[in-house]
């Protein structure tokens, strides 16, 4: 962000109102740019309004805004107002793969979240005006990868399996984006936050002393701190030497599964002396349970090769940062 063009950059984030987006929204409006958030659930505001908190102004040298915008890709519904002069777009639209179980109709949600939303910004965006659109950066997942101790880097192979599959569709669906600007794909890990994400479920039981590794233990968890996430998402879109392509979105040192869960009871005071045989998981959670019992040990070499330099990079640090500010 020190590289921020001098007119105020106006971001359009599609899928804006989950962990990642509420979170990029908020950095790049103290930052004096005006992000959009459009979302299934967006509230139509345009315009400052200092009586509605979802319509947040930030003062100071610079100034932001946050917007909320309703769309609808199923149906090919917009406001078209919410993409007058928008300079950059942040597409994370899809929903959330560990919510629900992976029951047929989920997976067609799972799958269609991210492709017709893909296929509609396509659709909208290309009807701006030729160059308004300056970079495009669009979200993916190491769930691409296989799973195992190979080192994933961002020429390795898919995996197989349906977290795989999803993947590679999602890539192919933004793929077109690059027809409208500079492309950025970003294959996100383990995204760490106080506000949720993998923390959500794992902290209060860990706090409890009720903390257990799983399966094996051996699998790899390959994060990234919320604030270094959004900041990645930044760099892509405005640092002046980036170069468009696809970016693991992890920290330099990723964790087996054991070492991640002793350093998160390290981090709250609590013992961790529990373990879950993989078999109920599965019993329990089917073939949702890979999100548990495997991992990808993925690479960043590609990222800070780039430019970007992380500020949480390795994790008993960024537990100490998120847990007990």
């Amino acid at each position: 962000m020190e590289n921020l063009p001098p007119n105020r950059p106006v971001v359009l984030i599609s899928g804006g109102s989950g962990l990642i987006g509420t979170a990029l929204a908020n950095h790049l409006a103290d930052k004096g740019c005006e992000a959009r958030i459009l979302g299934r659930q967006g509230k139509n505001q345009p315009r400052r309004n200092l009586n509605v908190p979802s319509a947040r102004i930030v003062e100071g040298e610079t100034r932001g805004k946050i917007t909320h915008w309703a769309w609808n890709p199923a149906l090919g519904q917009v406001d078209g107002a919410a993409l007058e002069g928008v300079t950059h777009v942040v597409n994370l639209a899809g929903a959330g793969i560990a919510e629900k179980a992976w029951t047929t109709l989920r997976r067609k949600e799972l799958l269609e979240s991210r492709t017709l939303s893909a296929i509609f910004l396509k659709k909208i965006l290309a009807e701006r005006p030729q160059g308004a659109i300056e970079r495009i950066v669009t979200a993916s997942a190491i769930g691409y990868y296989p799973s195992g101790e190979d080192l994933a880097i961002e020429s390795s192979p898919p995996g197989q399996g349906f977290l795989a599959m999803l993947t590679q569709a999602w890539e192919q669906s933004t793929e077109p984006l690059n027809t409208i600007a500079p492309l950025t794909t970003l294959r996100i890990g383990l995204v760490l936050s106080a506000r949720g994400g993998l923390l959500g479920p794992l902290l209060p039981v860990t706090r409890l002393g009720l903390g257990a590794s799983m399966g094996t233990g051996r699998q790899w968890m390959s994060w990234i701190h919320q604030e270094d996430m959004v900041r990645l998402i930044a760099h892509a879109l405005f640092a002046p030497n980036w170069s468009p392509g696809i970016y693991n979105a992890v920290a330099p040192l990723p964790r087996r599964h054991l070492e991640f869960m002793r350093s998160l009871a390290d981090s709250v005071h609590r013992p961790l002396w529990l373990a879950v045989p993989a078999w109920p998981l599965r019993w329990i959670m089917g073939e949702r349970a890979d999100l548990l019992l495997n991992g990808v040990k993925a690479s960043s070499q590609k990222t800070m090769d780039a430019g970007f330099t992380f500020s949480y990079p390795d994790l008993r640090p960024a537990l100490k940062n998120l847990l007990h500010k």
